[in-house]
């Protein structure tokens, strides 16, 4: 692979380091300094929330403030770096106890631990919760239930069998037992997801219940109008002494959807009034790198976060002509990945992707198949793919791509240098509070989706099975958005699935990932980073490797 240079020398080129685990104590020193308690938190998003009930949240911004309201068996660590992708007891005591080979693990539940109502979180709470992701109603969560525990091919969910699913076990309030149907030797990690958080069935409300998901964080819904804002409030039954991971220091978090992304990047340049007291959620635009960079004190306030995140162009395989692997690889040749690196914001966005798995993933390799000069592409290559399968004259794709301002620059970016190569590219602009509900739908997916996954806690088993595993491609809440079915790699994933070491795993996840990169069901283009803007009055802020380097809101805090 051609030597390029690494994200980290991009960043110090830009000044865009060291600003989240600096420890300075200036005010606007990047979200550092002492946090009291009190006051009211407000985050800008640029974003809709996908969704908020536990069994449907499964994108890494909604994980992100799904965090503040819900409490799982495991969590993520509270901390900046290779640090925060550790998985600590959350609810649990411990990160679980495995027997029978990893085919059985048990949880015991903290005492003290209560909902919203004041009502104590009991291990029926937990299991109801996970088995309200068997139901057709819920489909857009994550895959896990269904193939890991026993049984769950055949269970339908509480709504059609109150019964409940056998394979988890509640033998007293606090201990709470999973059979699974094979070994997953990082199941203790698995319940760190949203899918483990506590319901209580008499409070569940359906397909309602997304808007109004019972607490057992340390904050309730106070108020929440879909597609403008979502108000939090203290949840005074939550016991900071069970939790040692999230801070709950303002009285309040406003969290403000939808905003116009220039309008954000003012309002904390600015950062007067009481945006001294906010935060952005997503990063800056490419427009503000320059003012922001031109101006040391709002420099100061930049926060610089990694990720395991890749971005992808994921490639419809289920539809013709690109069911040929030689048109897959052509749009591979064409795609100019500095173009969509350029509509996220330049370099600050982070390295030029060549690979399905990050550089930080065990078991990644660098490979780079479909090579070009400085990632802008190659047409004439792409060119000759295309004559060979026979669409010489060229063709027309719909790309299905978010309906916001840095979703349509990217919808841009992949007509123009797909355009180059003689395809013709449409774009399909979708609300972002239903994108991945629209193309995680078979039926409604076009032939190209912007895309990308974030594995489920740092490792390709949470990558490469659950985005290209064909048998786990639904009609709905798909996450297979190549609808990639290829039967070897299917016998690989169960494989590997079987080995006991960690390490020779990961060693095969990279080496079975150049395998379908061969395939090519998506093209990946940029490994995150991302750079945001915090006001200057906001302590506690560094970004999370478990969510694409946004800020990690349980830690955040307004200064004294």
């Amino acid at each position: 692979m051609k030597a390029r240079r690494s994200g980290l020398a991009a960043l110090v080129a830009l000044g865009l380091v060291a600003t989240a685990g600096c420890g300075r104590a200036d005010r606007g020193a990047g979200g550092q300094g002492q946090a009291a308690k009190g006051g009211t938190l407000h985050v800008l998003s640029t974003l809709d929330l996908e969704h908020l009930d536990p069994a449907r949240n499964y994108v890494t911004s909604s994980e992100d403030v799904g965090r503040l309201i819900y409490r799982t068996l495991t969590t993520y660590a509270a901390a900046p770096g290779k640090a925060g992708g550790r998985i600590v007891p959350d609810l649990a005591t411990d990160t679980g106890r495995p027997s029978d080979g990893a085919r059985t693990w048990t949880f015991t539940l903290k005492p003290g631990t209560k909902f919203e109502d004041g009502r104590p979180i009991t291990s029926d709470d937990i299991k109801y919760g996970v088995e309200r992701t068997f139901a057709a109603e819920l489909p857009e969560g994550p895959p896990y239930a269904r193939m890991w525990l026993a049984g769950g091919e055949k269970y339908k969910g509480p709504y059609k069998d109150r019964r409940g699913i056998a394979s988890i076990e509640t033998p007293d309030d606090r201990s709470i037992v999973f059979k699974l149907n094979h070994p997953v030797a990082d199941f203790g990690s698995a319940v760190s997801l949203p899918m483990f958080a506590p319901v209580p069935p008499d409070k569940d409300t359906g397909v309602r219940y997304d808007s109004r998901p019972c607490s057992s964080g340390p904050y309730k819904i106070g108020e929440f109008e879909p597609k403008k804002r979502l108000t939090l409030v203290r949840n005074t039954y939550w016991n900071p002494a069970t939790d040692s991971v999230r801070k709950g220091l303002p009285d309040k978090v406003v969290i403000d959807l939808n905003l116009d992304p220039a309008v954000v990047d003012q309002r904390l340049i600015a950062g007067t009034g009481p945006d001294a007291d906010a935060v952005a959620f997503e990063p800056i635009g490419p427009a503000s790198v320059g003012p922001v960079m031109a101006n040391p004190a709002v420099r100061r306030r930049l926060v610089t976060g990694g990720s395991i995140n890749t971005r992808y162009l994921a490639v419809n395989t289920a539809h013709k002509p690109l069911d040929d692997v030689r048109v897959r690889q052509a749009i591979a040749y064409a795609l100019d990945k500095d173009a969509l690196r350029t509509t996220r914001g330049g370099p600050v966005a982070g390295e030029l992707a060549t690979t399905l798995l990050p550089p930080a993933l065990p078991g990644a390799t660098p490979d780079d198949p479909f090579p070009s000069q400085d990632g802008k592409g190659d047409p004439a290559k792409a060119k000759a793919l295309l004559a060979e399968a026979g669409h010489g004259s060229g063709l027309t794709l719909t790309l299905d791509t978010p309906a916001t301002t840095a979703g349509k620059a990217q919808g841009e970016a992949v007509q123009a240098s797909l355009g180059r190569a003689g395809i013709t590219v449409k774009i399909n602009a979708i609300s972002t509070s239903a994108f991945y509900s629209t193309v995680g739908n078979t039926g409604q997916e076009h032939e190209l989706v912007i895309d990308g996954w974030t594995p489920d806690w740092p490792g390709a088993s949470t990558y490469l099975p659950t985005v290209f595993d064909g048998r786990q491609i639904t009609a709905e809440g798909n996450n297979n958005r190549a609808q990639y079915d290829a039967a070897k790699v299917d016998a690989r994933f169960d494989a590997i699935a079987k080995m006991n070491d960690p390490t020779a795993a990961a060693t095969a996840y990279g080496e079975l990932a150049k395998e379908i990169m061969q395939d090519t069901p998506v093209v990946p283009f940029l490994w995150d980073k991302a750079a945001i803007l915090i006001g200057s009055d906001v302590a506690g802020a560094y970004g999370h490797v478990a969510y694409v380097g946004r800020l990690d809101l349980v830690s955040l805090g307004l200064r004294k």
